[in-house]
């Protein structure tokens, strides 16, 4: 499996250090600065209190893309493989969950995998049908699924997202109820990735069918196969995962419990961490990673992750059809001076799409492929220009005059606390400062935020995509037209061959090269989306919990995780 290199080590030392000195940014696992009473021994109750900071979308695994859901499905859904991390933190290894073991032909353009004797939390066994299905309810265009597009490497894929061919025509198939056959239209580096991640997962047919549209909007419409099964979910509030005694590997799932508490405000699940109610919390508010660095009994742990912070333009609106005016809002941020001022300087400037934690096999893209945002900062100086000089241009190409204050433009933000507050605030003062603008904000809860974002009403907004794979395909097909995970309203068929092209060529130079074009494109030639920083996990832990993952990628949720006496 693909390690990480220089850079990410030297982040991820750079990031401890600071915890130990009790500056801003968490640690690297090491204790807090005023010791443990912790024993040794494990809890007689094995309840874990954790929480996600907004409802999710659904469970339905073929609809959701939002991270919330996803962590839920993560511990109720065995995929095929789980992604877990070596003793030492610096190394992933595929491990067994939903198949036993998996091989392919010579050229890996068939894949074959043995399924474990898994059960459904109701009693049902779980076969291959169950994964096919899922597969293809992915891939079928009737389902309308925002990240089916990561099966294109499947053969036929095409054919059958398009409505040309019929969902069994896809490359996958039950060879019988234990064996699982994936075919691929041509060898594809990354593909083992997608076995860890949510594309295979399984589904029960006979359950979404009973369910409709209902299914995934209530616990008592899914059922489990992964470590936890859940039998509550308040609404806006919590959602409560039990064991799963059915599960196959049950025996090393020591947790009983899990209550994930649902908490949008950020000064709530700091206190709610402070007073004893969660075991566990994340934050970047240079108060409370002083206050918890401190804090006996708590164990700070800092990472560099994979997800970046961004704002993305809608193309279709009249204003942001501009190129140049695009360009302007991208290069008229101070990108060191966000991270300082909204993200407490514990975050990583960003100046590319990729972020600096992902690699195309053992080349780090971000080394590789430069930081085009800054080159266009620096192609603007050389020229003697400033970011308002591309405004102006792109309004006198729309015939919007000379005056950048008459513009009328609604930065959207999904949030509504005082973090979200601060951050708008800051938005208004940066661009009116480099740009000229008057800058409205509009704040909104994530709910209203994306259906308002998919239904096309807004100009600019401002999310956050973490990466499921170790490759740049993660991120850069998310602006392909096979996607609508973000929508810009962007579309461009030479990007579109690029990408796929570099998703398919196993060179590792090749396919670099071919990615550094296609996101040079994204950026520097349309301006279609705004990369700003790249998270920095700065997360809090009770001492008494062990087991949980160190580094962005692993897929092993709440199942390692153990309680011990305290």
């Amino acid at each position: 499996m693909k390690r990480y290199l220089a850079l990410l080590l030297a982040l991820v030392m750079c990031f401890s250090l600071a915890a130990c000195s009790n500056e801003t940014g968490g640690g690297g696992g090491g204790g807090g600065g005023g010791g443990s009473k912790t024993g040794t021994e494990l809890a007689s109750e094995q309840k874990y209190v954790t929480y996600i900071s907004s409802e999710p979308m659904t469970l339905d695994l073929n609809r959701r893309s939002d991270t919330y859901s996803s962590t839920i499905l993560t511990n109720i859904l065995e995929g095929l493989t789980r992604l877990n991390e070596n003793e030492t933190h610096d190394a992933y290894e595929y491990v067994p969950a939903g198949a036993k073991s998996w091989s392919s032909n010579e050229d890996e353009t068939v894949w074959t995998f043995e399924l474990n004797e898994n059960y459904w939390d109701d009693g049902q066994k779980v076969t291959a049908d169950d994964y096919v299905y899922s597969v293809r309810r992915y891939v079928d265009p009737n389902t309308g699924s925002p990240l089916g597009y990561r099966l294109a490497c499947l053969k036929n894929y095409e054919g059958v997202n398009s409505g040309e061919l019929p969902v069994e025509e896809l490359g996958i198939r039950a060879v019988d109820e234990d064996t699982l056959e994936v075919t691929l239209e041509a060898p594809t580096p990354y593909f083992m990735d997608l076995t860890h991640g949510m594309l295979f997962r399984p589904q029960r047919q006979d359950i979404v069918e009973q369910h409709g549209d209902k299914y995934g909007a209530e616990a008592d419409t899914v059922v489990s196969n992964g470590p936890f099964k859940i039998t509550s979910w308040t609404h806006n509030s919590e959602i409560t995962l039990v064991k799963n005694d059915k599960y196959w590997d049950a025996d090393n799932v020591t947790l009983d419990e899990v209550t994930v508490k649902i908490i949008a405000d950020a000064n709530t699940s700091v206190n709610a961490f402070a007073n004893g109610e969660m075991d566990y919390v994340s934050t970047t508010k240079v108060e409370w990673v002083e206050r918890f660095n401190n804090t006996e009994g708590v164990v700070p742990v800092s990472y560099p992750s994979s997800t970046l912070t961004y704002s993305f333009f809608n193309t279709k609106d009249k204003i942001f059809s501009n190129a140049n005016i695009r360009k302007a809002f991208i290069t008229g941020i101070d990108r060191v001076e966000i991270n300082d001022m909204c993200f407490g300087g514990a975050r990583i400037p960003t100046y590319g799409w990729v972020v600096p934690t992902l690699y195309c096999g053992d080349i780090n893209f971000r080394e590789f492929a430069g930081d085009p945002i800054q080159e266009m900062i620096d192609e603007l100086e050389a020229e003697g220009k400033t970011p308002k000089d591309l405004l102006l241009q792109g309004m006198q190409e729309l015939g919007l005059g000379d005056d950048p204050s008459t513009l009328d433009i609604t930065f959207s933000l999904a949030g509504t606390d005082d973090w979200f507050r601060t951050l708008g605030e800051y938005l208004q003062q940066a661009y009116k400062k480099t740009l000229g603008i008057n800058l409205e904000i509009s704040f909104s809860e994530w709910g209203i935020f994306i259906d308002n974002v998919e239904k096309g009403n807004y100009q600019i907004g401002f999310m956050g995509w973490g990466a499921s794979m170790n490759d740049p395909y993660d991120v850069l097909s998310l602006h392909t037209s096979q996607s609508n995970a973000i929508y810009t309203g962007w579309a461009n068929e030479e990007y579109d061959a690029l990408v796929n092209e570099a998703s398919v060529t196993l060179d590792d130079q090749k396919r670099a090269e071919m990615y550094k074009q296609a996101e040079d494109m994204l950026l520097k030639e349309y301006g279609v989306a705004n990369p700003l920083a790249t998270t920095v996990n700065t997360l809090f832990y009770k001492d008494y919990v062990k087991g949980y993952g160190m580094m962005p990628l692993s897929t092993m949720g709440y199942k390692n995780i153990q309680i011990l006496e305290h």
